[in-house]
């Protein structure tokens, strides 16, 4: 564990310093975040901005029906927590996805009323920090 003690046994606290931002320059899968959104912001559990319309986008998928669309780039980080899992509520995966030490993903919006982003900070010890983000704020660009 990352930045504090671990918990005597038994007992259990929240964990602290979940950050997401969609302030990203590392390759996503063969695009930038500039390709895939603009002016993405996160404020407490809403995200906003634009999402691109894209296509051709083989780094996320061999499915060419998964190929083109919208999608949201995002980066999670905690210093406490060992996982970070992020699921998309209301997408086709259907799972959580377990974030890299990079933190980054990438996820694929078809309708930004419907569906939500929630994310799981992980720790032995200490209750999960779960979050929920609000997508109604995203504009999907033609």
């Amino acid at each position: 564990m990352r930045g504090r003690e671990p918990a005597a046994l038994g007992e259990t606290g929240p964990l602290t310093g979940l950050t997401a931002d969609a302030d990203i320059t590392d390759d996503l899968l063969g695009k930038s975040a500039s390709d895939l959104q603009e002016d993405v912001e996160i404020e407490g559990n809403a995200i906003t901005g634009t999402l691109k319309a894209v296509t051709g986008y083989t780094g996320f998928s061999g499915d060419e029906a998964e190929q083109s669309g919208h999608y949201l780039a995002l980066h999670f980080a905690s210093d406490d927590a060992e996982t970070i899992t992020v699921e998309l509520i209301g997408g086709t995966v259907g799972h959580p996805v377990t974030l890299g030490d990079d933190g980054l993903i990438v996820i694929r919006i078809t309708d930004k009323s419907s569906q939500t982003v929630r994310v799981v900070a992980s720790a032995e010890g200490y209750a999960d920090n779960i979050v929920t983000y609000s997508l109604k704020g995203l504009t999907l660009a033609e």
